[in-house]
């Protein structure tokens, strides 16, 4: 008798087990020495990203991985010294970050971002750069709390971080970066790497970003919306699966495994006319010449190999009979090497690579 009561409960309860949402927690962040490779892909056959609920299937096993890169993370030990003396109490882990030039008369090296992963949290407290030799480690006022644990499905919260900094014979920089989370769907994630139990959130993100300079009397502010869509799994550090929405292009990033190939030109229509892209290599400036059967192209990208977009500019050809485009790479200051020219059209999206001597 005992044993038919403990059938039945289990046949009870094991829909629930099978179907129930899992936790993420401290757990599931990433470690010092972790290193996890991801790549990037570009939506060609329109997957509505934006959908969720309880016991969700996400099928995004269509995309094409064009780019990848390793994100490694470290003690903060491992970071500059410098760096350290601001970081050794309010961090325990740092990222490697892109190191970029795209600022006429600026370089910027060893940049690092560093996290706090905790019990409650996993939040970034701050970043360091150098900037023209000049070590900058800045300490955010107040986090930027990017998970708040458990997530549990239903879970809002938000948090606001601001930082500023004097930077010695060239001005001041300063900004803040507002996040409020939703925990909005669980269930089932597929991606080109595999299959995964998952939870989403869902991350409404403002930030704003200023670099005045004294010897110009004026500064470069930069303000942005975006929406990020994270789906995390367990055990696993990074998001299984981010899409990041700032209005124009999606961007797709995800775990996955080494690909010794990746694509060339993404394409939904097999023998569907490519646009032209000359010279190749280029010495920076480049001519784009669009088919005419192209539906109408809305915007150009450019991506370097680290998958950090470098140039992105509007480009309608809706309303006048102009196929022929012509684009200056140089004036973006971008170093020698291999770069992804992306066209976004209304309905497919191509990429070329380009060589920049």
């Amino acid at each position: 008798m005992h044993q038919v009561r403990f059938i039945i409960f289990n046949l009870i309860l094991l829909p629930g087990i099978l179907f129930s949402q899992i936790v993420i927690d401290q757990s599931d962040m990433p470690e010092q020495g972790d290193t996890i490779r991801l790549s990037t892909a570009f939506d060609i056959s329109g997957i509505d990203f934006e959908e969720t609920g309880e016991n969700y299937t996400w099928d995004f096993t269509d995309l094409e991985p064009v780019l990848q890169r390793v994100d490694t993370f470290v003690s903060v030990q491992e970071t500059p010294w410098v760096y350290q003396l601001i970081f050794f109490l309010s961090a325990n882990l740092a990222k490697k970050q892109f190191e970029f030039d795209q600022i006429p008369g600026f370089e910027v090296t060893d940049v690092y971002e560093y996290y706090k992963s905790s019990n409650t949290d996993f939040r970034s407290v701050g970043f360091g750069i150098t900037l023209n030799g000049i070590p900058l480690p800045n300490k955010y006022d107040d986090p930027d709390i990017i998970y708040k644990f458990p997530l549990n499905y239903g879970n809002v919260d938000s948090s606001q971080a601001e930082y500023g900094i004097d930077i010695p014979g060239i001005g001041y920089s300063g900004g803040w970066k507002k996040r409020v989370n939703h925990v909005d769907g669980w269930g089932t994630l597929h991606t080109p790497f595999g299959t995964f139990e998952a939870i989403r959130i869902r991350s409404e993100i403002q930030q704003f970003d200023s670099l005045y300079i004294d010897s110009l009397g004026f500064g470069f502010p930069i303000y942005r919306e975006l929406v990020e869509y994270k789906w995390m799994g367990e055990g696993q550090g990074l998001p299984l699966m981010k899409v990041t929405d700032d209005g124009l292009l999606p961007n797709f990033v995800y775990i996955d495994s080494l690909r010794t190939t990746l694509t060339n030109v993404i394409d939904d229509r097999i023998g569907h006319e490519e646009p032209l892209v000359f010279p190749n290599p280029t010495k920076g400036f480049l001519t784009i010449e669009i088919p005419e059967m192209h539906s109408n192209l809305l915007n150009i990208s450019v991506y370097n190999e680290l998958g950090m977009m470098v140039i992105k500019k509007d480009a309608n050809l809706q309303n006048h009979n102009q196929r022929k485009l012509n684009l200056d790479l140089s004036n973006a200051e971008l170093p020698e090497g291999m770069y992804y020219l992306v066209l976004h059209f209304e309905d497919r999206i191509s990429l070329t690579k380009v060589i920049l001597q």
